[in-house]
């Protein structure tokens, strides 16, 4: 739990990058996910719960006010995002990226 001690930090396993953060801030739960920057302005405008991302880069970070107006499947889902968008990127092998011999 780097910085306060309120903040909780969910981390990838395989490269330990963080996809959220959870954090009591002015005495609401806050969850900060990463977000693709077009979809972060979109949720910001579709919900008053979600806001540019708490002590993180406002461009690719949202954070999510927890009991608000956004519902819970939603929050999920974009938890998943989060996490897809710090997964290790696949590596092409040698072999894949030659052409097909004639």
């Amino acid at each position: 739990m780097p910085g306060e001690d309120s903040t909780t930090v969910m981390r990838h396993r395989t490269n330990k990058k963080s996809f959220a953060l959870i954090m009591n801030h002015n005495g609401k739960l806050h969850l900060n996910l990463k977000c693709d920057p077009l979809e972060a302005d979109f949720l910001r405008q579709a919900f008053k719960g979600v806001m540019p991302g708490w002590h993180m880069n406002k461009e690719h970070w949202n954070s999510v006010v927890l009991g608000m107006d956004v519902p819970e499947d939603e929050i999920k889902r974009q938890i998943g995002n989060s996490y897809d968008l710090i997964k290790p990127k696949l590596r092409k092998r040698n072999g894949d990226s030659k052409k097909p011999e004639r």
